[in-house]
């Protein structure tokens, strides 16, 4: 029984014309006029020999054909005795082109003169193919109707298998294709948030097309000309592996951008199109779209030298590449749009903490100066670019407190009595109470609130020490105490350079955090200086008019 069960489950494997074989019956294809077609290999099938070999039996094919050719349905066909054909018909765009034909052998044929002069003809001996013949299992010729019928069936399912597998193939194939698309725009979407760094969702979005689209590289091309891009204008993007020099893709890149039109794919096919030979370098196969909102285009997405055994571009990879260029182009307009804002913002606290510094002309751009070095001492702690920024935050309105500070305490010459004083250990959290109801300024309140604090824990207004005091103060006690300590105040004047930086260094592990000191001190100080130099002539301009006043 085990046999058996793995006999037939050997048999589940064979394709249909296998199966028939093994249960006596060959399968023959041929065209409309009963001409062989895809005839089995000599030697691999003593049957399929027997009777493709057989001049007499390419004669009966070819007259049952044009029988057939005049029935609907056409019917089985004995075409000598004990051998039956039956046409199963292959229909292409409505006509019939041709026929499978089973060729079915019942016991008359064994003794029949047609075998005899078959065997002669394929140089079979007769005798041992008789005996193989009878080793087939036996056909009644009435039972041939019944065959023709099973097999007509079988055909038949198969045809709806064959179906229904390209169907799903297809499904599949389809579902794979939205999968893709999904996924590459899921992650470009969820990318979009980034609006404070646009050339690093353009490398994302240029880099998970590559992952997705068959082509050796991607590039986005942006336009030189397009001021909302800021440092983006211009730029060319490019992940993968062109096998060109930058400059020579981004030549051809704003040649590209110039060619194409709003919302229009554009194939470049250099190899074969006489028009396209300018962009032989960008590859042979190249798919271009167009990044902007309605007419007023940006840049270009470019897709280069198409990989894998079909180079033709599809409809997916310019549905893709679009959906992409779409998210891109409402990503850019959202990156000026934030930019905008941002730089109204920092114009706005950039021109109150003027207003604060502009009360004691001796401090004219301090905050200025303070935000800068307090971004370069962040930027070199390792903190990331969104930190870096909401640190130069902190450091531009550190001393907003000031503004509740009265200005004859802020000018006064000589020192200060311990009144006055009080009034200037104030500030921090008079500048908290103002800022501490603005959402946007959460984060850097601490900035504010503890940039007088002492790493040992003497300074104000709490007297917290260590690594309580948030970095961001530490950050700032640093670039507060640099700033000062190279101004001219008017209870003392301009330290040297190499001073500052040795008070610096002495207090390392009493004022100031003795992790950041070594690094501060290793800054360039080089934009500061110009920053100070043009501030200290602001300094002397308003002097100048208070001692004429």
């Amino acid at each position: 029984m085990k046999h058996r069960d793995t006999h037939l489950g050997a048999i589940a494997t064979l394709s249909l014309p296998q199966r028939l074989r093994e249960v006596g019956l060959l399968l023959l294809e041929c065209d409309g006029t009963g001409k062989l077609i895809a005839r089995p290999s000599p030697g691999r099938d003593w049957l399929a020999d027997l009777f493709c070999q057989a001049p007499i039996f390419i004669i009966s094919l070819r007259q049952a054909a044009a029988r057939w050719a005049q029935q609907d349905p056409p019917t089985a066909i004995e075409v000598s005795p004990g051998c039956w054909l039956a046409p199963f018909p292959r229909v292409a765009r409505r006509r019939r082109v041709g026929y499978t034909v089973a060729v079915i052998v019942a016991t008359p044929f064994l003794e029949s003169e047609q075998l005899s002069a078959m065997c002669q003809a394929a140089r079979f001996d007769v005798s041992l193919t008789r005996t193989q013949l009878a080793g087939l299992p036996p056909v009644h010729p009435d039972a041939v109707a019944r065959i023709a019928s099973m097999i007509h069936w079988a055909i038949e399912d198969q045809g709806q298998l064959a179906a229904d597998s390209q169907a799903m193939e297809s499904v599949g194939q389809q579902l794979a294709e939205s999968y893709e698309e999904l996924n590459l725009l899921y992650t470009t979407i969820q990318g979009m948030s980034g609006v404070q760094r646009p050339s690093n969702f353009v490398t994302m979005v240029c880099q998970e097309l590559l992952a997705t689209l068959p082509f050796a590289w991607i590039g986005a091309q942006l336009a030189d000309d397009e001021p909302r891009l800021k440092k983006l204008s211009g730029e060319l993007i490019l992940a993968g592996e062109p096998g060109q020099p930058v400059e020579t893709l981004r030549a051809l890149g704003k040649r590209v951008l110039a060619k194409v039109k709003p919302n229009t794919p554009l194939v470049l096919e250099p190899a074969t199109n006489p028009q396209h030979a300018g962009f032989a370098n960008l590859g042979p196969t190249v798919l271009v779209h167009p990044v902007g909102r309605d007419d007023n285009i940006v840049g270009v997405l470019i897709a280069g030298e198409k990989r894998g055994p079909d180079r033709v571009i599809s409809s997916i990879d310019m549905k893709l590449l679009g959906a992409t260029a779409t998210n891109m182009a409402i990503f850019l307009e959202n990156a000026a749009l934030y930019d905008d804002l941002s730089t109204m913002f920092l114009g706005t606290l950039e021109a109150l903490t003027a207003s604060i510094d502009a009360k004691d002309t001796y401090t004219s751009g301090h905050s200025l100066r303070v935000a800068h070095l307090t971004r370069l001492l962040a930027r070199k702690v390792g903190l990331d670019e969104r930190m870096v920024d909401r640190m130069h935050i902190a450091g531009l309105v550190h001393d907003i407190g000031k503004i509740g500070v009265p200005e004859t305490v802020l000018t006064k010459p000589g020192k200060l009595t311990e009144e006055e004083f009080a009034w200037i250990r104030r500030h921090p959290e008079i500048g908290h109470r103002i800022l501490k109801d603005i959402p946007q300024l959460h984060d850097i309140l601490p900035g504010v609130l503890y940039h007088h604090e002492r790493f040992d824990g003497r300074g104000y207004p709490e007297g917290i020490a260590g690594d309580d005091i948030p970095l961001v103060a530490r950050v700032i006690s640093l670039a507060d105490a640099f700033d000062a300590m190279s101004s001219t105040r008017t209870y003392r004047p301009t330290l040297s350079r190499p001073d500052v930086l040795k008070e610096i260094v002495d207090c390392a592990g009493t004022q100031f955090d003795p992790d950041l000191v070594p690094i501060f001190v290793r800054l360039d100080f080089s934009e500061f200086d110009r920053m100070f130099a043009e501030h200290s002539v602001r300094e002397r301009k308003g002097q100048d008019k208070d001692q004429a006043a």
